[in-house]
């Protein structure tokens, strides 16, 4: 076996990060990580922000996954996931037989504990532009609250956007890496890039990250079957069932180049916009250290 390579893709919601961890799912020898520290962030019991509001939404979430039949058991239950266990019993712990750990997560669950990054790691990065990232946001969050009237960034009072908007926060994060030392030399993958271009997109970041590329990346079962096989918080897994927030990923087959139209941003909201203009400035610093096709 050769040495094992581990790596988090710090992302932010809405960049097709769950189907960028179905196509690492077709490495040989790999396992796969969801979300472990965004399900401490958000039900676990250091959740944040500690906002009354906050709590109830969370324990709704909690309460309607549980009560779904997802056929998935292999992860955590919301009682354990404090930041020590996700770091201790799930990032670090031992894989013998794996190839490479491939963690997807957010980099705003992380920033406020940044003590508590795992050991080992290669670290990459995920973004897109605000544009998409916001519009997209506000759909899912919208059917969340089943028809309500929504604003971004507050729903019901509470921060459903992080303070940083994601973008900030990833810029955070990235700039700590490098200060630390901890990886000097981050990856930068721009979704836009990746999908008009995934074959030169992956390749540049397995050799960058110590993943051994195979075209078998490029193409994947439509299908969650492969989910089976993550470790993940048993609440999220069986929270799809409810809202749908994995759709469109688990029913991709590769990487496709969009097919709809620019964006208009003046058909958009108020609050889109607020949120799109306020992360700008951060995704444009991380835009211009990606890697390129």
């Amino acid at each position: 076996m050769t040495e094992q390579v581990r790596v988090i893709l710090w992302c932010i919601p809405r960049t097709v990060s769950t189907a960028f961890e179905k196509c690492m799912s077709q490495l040989d020898d790999v396992q796969i990580i969801n979300e472990p520290y965004e399900s401490a962030f958000t039900i676990g019991p250091e959740k944040f922000p500690p906002e009354e509001g906050f709590e109830r939404e969370a324990d709704i979430f909690i309460e309607k996954s549980n009560a779904i039949e997802s056929g998935y058991d292999g992860g955590w239950e919301p009682d354990v996931a404090t930041y020590k266990f996700i770091k201790e019993n799930i990032l670090e712990a031992e894989y013998p037989d794996k190839n490479v750990v491939f963690v997807k997560d957010m980099s705003y669950a992380i920033t406020w504990k940044l003590h508590m990054l795992p050991k080992g790691y290669r670290h990459a990065f995920l973004i897109r532009n605000p544009v998409k990232v916001f519009s997209s946001w506000k759909k899912m969050v919208t059917k969340f609250e089943k028809g309500r009237s929504t604003k971004l960034p507050l729903i019901n009072n509470n921060y459903v956007v992080p303070k940083k908007y994601g973008f900030g926060e990833s810029l955070q994060l990235y700039e700590h890496l490098v200060k630390t030392g901890i990886e000097p030399d981050p990856v930068i993958v721009d979704s836009d890039d990746l999908l008009e271009n995934p074959e030169l997109i992956l390749r540049k970041l397995c050799k960058r990250t110590g993943i051994q590329y195979n075209d078998d990346l490029l193409n994947w079962d439509a299908g969650e079957s492969v989910t089976h096989k993550w470790k993940a918080s048993n609440v999220y897994m069986k929270g799809h069932k409810v809202f749908g927030y994995y759709d469109k990923a688990f029913a991709s087959e590769g990487f496709q180049k969009p097919e709809e139209p620019p964006i208009d941003r003046t058909k958009l909201s108020e609050d889109v916009n607020v949120c799109i203009d306020a992360a700008l400035p951060y995704y444009e610093q991380l835009y211009a250290l990606r890697i390129c096709a």
